[in-house]
């Protein structure tokens, strides 16, 4: 009889197991993801828990210039990939963090691509081009490694507004599986209102905003790279109703020149599922152009939306404490969707 019992329970154990092996797996995930991730956790065990992945250089042209990346690798065959899409130059100090999440995300299952311009690679203050990430896309679908029906973007700042360009383009977007937009611009023209005004308009109020200056130079030195001296003006008035004016008058020529890293003029192209995540406090874009994305898009296609308040722009940096804890199950709650979603 107890042997009996014994194997009626095996049994169930094993099926139930089975049957949620994924969400099982899923949560593992996410506990390693944030102990490997957040500098607040000490103990750091997806080292010694997974094999190193293979780390390779690739470059490849592009129409608008030569693009090297950093590929890594896991040990496995028809990995879901992540293409890492970061808008603008990445400083020095930066790039070791980034290098750092890539090892994090393959060494829990997934190829990792980061693809860049050449020219911002080496410190040019230039905007990253979509056509970056459209590319990066098709070399990674003709890698046997990767599976291409589970392509994704994940988007940084204002990566992630180029990345969901990328995303739209007419030859990738049926095929594009998700993407990740973290701290991106929705609005390229409000965002640009928000910078020169430090203020962003919520429930039509304005809310003053503090804004970094970094932030506001690299908007400069994009609208003087796209020959929109009429745009950058907008930084030189005092008050909103001569801003607001400014934007009013800008040439259809200079529109134009900004329109592929405007994420709303693609909002009716745009296919794949998106996860939205945004820090209240963020001092390079306000969060409610995250939230303008959330409402613009058909519902079906919002994998997550969050708003937080545990980040630095994109780092987590806050300290981890009991009064956050309802932010912490929040963005728990985020990356089991996207991590069980990939």
């Amino acid at each position: 009889m107890k042997k009996r019992y014994f194997t009626i329970t095996l049994v169930l154990l094993l099926i139930f197991v089975l049957v949620f092996a994924k969400q099982i797996s899923t949560h593992l995930k996410i506990l390693l993801f944030i102990s490997e991730e957040f500098p607040q956790v000490p103990i750091k065990p997806l080292g010694l828990l997974t094999a190193k992945p293979e780390h390779k250089k690739v470059e490849f042209e592009t129409s608008n210039g030569k693009v090297v990346t950093d590929l890594y690798m896991p040990d496995q065959d028809k990995a879901a990939a992540l293409i890492v899409a970061m808008g603008i130059k990445t400083q020095e100090k930066d790039k070791p963090l980034i290098l750092k999440f890539m090892n994090t995300m393959t060494r829990l299952g997934y190829v990792t691509f980061w693809p860049r311009l050449e020219a911002l690679d080496q410190g040019e203050s230039l905007p990253e081009d979509p056509q970056t990430f459209v590319k990066a896309f098709d070399y990674l679908a003709e890698l046997p490694v990767a599976d291409k029906s589970r392509i994704s973007y994940m988007g940084f700042s204002v990566g992630s507004s180029t990345a969901f360009v990328a995303a739209s383009d007419p030859n990738i977007r049926d095929k594009v599986h998700g993407l990740i937009f973290f701290g991106g611009q929705f609005d390229i023209f409000d965002y640009f209102l928000s910078l020169a005004s430090k203020s962003y308009e919520v429930d039509g109020q304005r809310i003053s905003w503090n804004v970094a200056d970094d932030a506001r130079n690299h908007a400069k030195g994009l609208l003087l790279t796209k020959q929109a001296e009429g745009l950058v003006k907008i930084f030189d008035q005092e008050t909103l109703v001569e801003m607001k004016m400014i934007i009013e008058q800008v040439s259809k020529e200079e529109k134009e020149k900004l329109a592929k890293y405007n994420p709303q003029e693609f909002i009716n192209q745009f296919r794949a599922r998106a996860f939205i995540l945004h820090d209240k406090s963020d001092t390079y874009v306000p969060y409610v152009e995250s939230i303008k994305l959330y409402q613009a898009l058909p519902k079906e296609q919002i994998g997550a939306f969050v708003i937080t308040d545990l980040f630095d722009h994109v780092q987590p940096n806050r300290p981890i404490s009991a009064q956050n804890l309802v932010e912490i199950f929040k963005l728990y709650g985020f990356l089991y969707k996207v991590l069980i979603f990939l």
